[in-house]
């Protein structure tokens, strides 16, 4: 299995057009209602600040933090996936945003977190977020260094990722008679090593790759990096989002996603 810098960008420059589009037609409840509203409010208050969208594929949460006032650079590698982001455009500020009294602001760049691109300075963001891409490149801890040195001292990193506990090597649901799922049986923990996700049910199937290794690796990396966790949160579905969506009653079994919430110390 191919995991490198250039087989991630061809997996995901593939991917952009059905990805980009289910987003933007709703399907992408997980990240509409699930744990991206908990990321974003882990985030705070972010009226006037600047904001790094660390692997930002379509705009998402770059986007939904423009839209509370920020002022957001997203970064990705994939140059489709920043095509898509570019054409979407900015959102119209939220109501509790619009004190600000200035429109939502977004710039995108390809690139890599590790190496930014010139126009953004180190030490210059008041906030770095990531929204479960971090897993998906093949040296996170590169990535990681490279938020810590594009944050101010004492500036916050809010990052998720596909939660390591539930997403091993070896994942299958055991049914019963009728289908239903009675509980999740995983193995291989404690592998490291790239994992193939297919993606059925898109407009077209396609395939990415994302690394596995256990939640003492992620944190080892964020302490090395300089960082000190300030808070941890694993999102699960409440009745509300149940009913609208009961096809996520396994998220509010078993932890789907990981948000970390560091910062950078003085």
């Amino acid at each position: 299995m191919r995991f490198d810098t250039d087989a991630v960008r061809d997996a995901w420059d593939h991917a952009a057009d059905a990805y980009a589009g289910g987003q933007a037609a709703g399907r992408d409840v997980y990240r509409y209602e699930f744990f991206g509203p908990v990321q974003v409010a882990a985030c705070g208050d972010v009226r006037g600040l600047r904001v790094l969208d660390v692997g930002c594929g379509s705009g998402y949460l770059a986007r939904e933090l423009a839209s509370r006032g920020a002022r957001v650079a997203g970064l990705d590698l994939s140059p489709r996936m920043i095509e898509h982001a570019v054409a979407t455009g900015p959102p119209p500020p939220i109501e509790h945003a619009a004190a600000t009294q200035l429109p939502p602001a977004i710039e995108y760049h390809v690139g890599d977190a590790a190496a930014l691109p010139a126009p953004l300075a180190p030490a210059s963001f008041d906030l770095a977020v990531s929204c479960v891409a971090l897993q998906d490149m093949p040296e996170p801890a590169r990535a990681i260094r490279g938020a810590y040195a594009a944050l101010r001292p004492g500036g916050r990193f809010v990052c998720s990722i596909v939660h390591p506990c539930g997403d091993t090597p070896v994942r299958r649901w055991e049914r019963d008679a009728v289908g239903a799922k009675r509980w999740l049986c995983i193995d291989r923990y404690f592998d490291r090593g790239p994992i193939e996700y297919p993606w059925n049910g898109w407009a077209y199937a396609f395939t990415t790759t994302g690394l596995h290794v256990p939640l003492e690796d992620w944190f080892a990396w964020f302490l090395a990096a300089g960082f000190a966790l300030r808070g941890f949160h694993e999102p699960c579905p409440d009745a509300d989002v149940l009913h609208r969506h009961p096809d996520l009653e396994a998220a509010a079994r078993v932890p789907h996603f990981a948000i970390f919430d560091l910062a950078r110390q003085a």
